[in-house]
């Protein structure tokens, strides 16, 4: 027991680590007034606390209550996707529709749609035994075509949007739901490799990515365009030093369009100095760690299945906005879950790590287990 708690807080403190230094940057926002920064912060802190109350509940319910929970939930989450083409429910910018608004409600349900579609996958996908698409009865077959078939219209959704990075997103989490699974790598690589592939020829069809595609490899030709992102990334990693210059005191607030979503990362690299820089990729890879932990503790490929597919759908798009902001890859639009400015990769993020404290918590269980 004092080996799973060890996992737990493993991961948890990490996370309100991470989760404290969201609040505090939102805080920090430079404004004549006061209100931004407080508008920002309140927002931040109530989707904190609602991230850690989902986290709560998924770790009391359980996994195996989770998993055969997962139909549902993906279905809400596919739902919450698809109404962005809704006509006054969904919000058209910068030629993409991914945010609803619905109220005082409005963000981007992709967050969600990762998570849930690795549970969903991580439930129903067929154990070591049955390989990629042969299963050892009709029922664990159905369940696991459906599973991939799920899969498929949740990277098709985003494709649809379009957003490219929660469609590569939701392919990470889908593959490392698959390898916990037991699913061989030969069997995964070359569907991988096709749905890359097939991925790519979509997103060259669209201007804005050859735009940003244009603009990463020659910054200095296209000033004027996405260059401009890409230089100011430069500019703030140029200006880091080892403690930074403090919080609310960095130049890449005023040059970067998102300074406290899409590119937190910098923000908190130029301020808080390479060493807070350090610190936050450190608690990433705790989380990770705890994830791997609770995978391998796991008896039941299902559980295994879940607590990777958890633990990739929340570090995937951390270590593509830390990818981002170092300037590594071209800009993608990608926010940090619970350091940045984004309630719906915050609330998505409690649940997949409470998904992960459930199965590090749970005994491991074995065949009777199975969701």
């Amino acid at each position: 027991m004092a080996k799973r708690a060890g996992i737990v807080l493993l991961i948890a403190l990490p996370a309100a680590a991470l989760g404290a230094l969201g609040v505090v940057v939102a805080a920090a926002q430079p404004s004549a007034s006061g209100r931004v920064a407080t508008h920002f912060a309140s927002r931040e802190v109530f989707a904190l606390v609602f991230g850690v109350l989902v986290a709560i509940a998924a770790a009391q319910v359980g996994p195996r209550r989770l998993l055969r929970a997962a139909p549902v939930l993906f279905a809400c989450a596919l739902l919450a996707s698809l109404a962005v083409f809704v006509p006054g429910v969904g919000v058209h910018a910068a030629g993409a529709s991914r945010w609803i608004h619905v109220g005082p409600f409005s963000g981007d349900p992709a967050p969600l749609l990762v998570a849930t579609t690795a549970m969903l996958v991580a439930a129903w996908a067929a154990p070591a035994r049955a390989g990629l698409v042969a299963a050892s009865s009709a029922a664990e077959r159905a369940r696991h075509a459906l599973a991939l078939t799920a899969a498929v219209a949740a990277i098709a959704t985003c494709v649809a949007e379009p957003d490219f990075s929660a469609a590569a997103l939701t392919l990470a989490a889908v593959l490392a739901a698959l390898a916990g699974a037991g699913v061989a790598g030969r069997r995964l690589m070359p569907a991988t490799a096709a749905v890359v592939v097939v991925l790519a020829v979509l997103a060259s069809r669209f201007g804005y990515v050859g735009g940003r595609v244009s603009g990463f490899l020659a910054p200095e030709a296209d000033r004027r365009g996405h260059g401009f992102e890409v230089l100011a990334l430069a500019h703030a990693q140029a200006k880091a030093t080892p403690t930074g210059v403090g919080l609310g005191h960095g130049t890449s607030r005023h040059r970067l369009s998102s300074p406290g979503s899409d590119y937190v990362f910098a923000v908190v690299t130029e301020e808080l100095g390479l060493r807070g820089a350090g610190a936050v990729v450190g608690a990433w890879l705790a989380i990770g760690a705890g994830a791997a932990f609770a995978a391998l503790g796991a008896r039941d490929p299902h559980r295994r299945a879940a607590a990777l597919g958890a633990g990739a759908a929340a570090l995937a798009p951390a270590a593509l906005h830390v990818a981002v902001c170092r300037g590594w890859v071209p800009i993608i639009g990608v926010s940090m879950p619970l350091v940045s400015y984004d309630p719906a990769a915050t609330v998505a993020a409690g649940a997949e790590l409470g998904l992960i404290a459930a199965i590090a918590l749970s005994p491991g269980g074995g065949a009777d287990d199975d969701p």
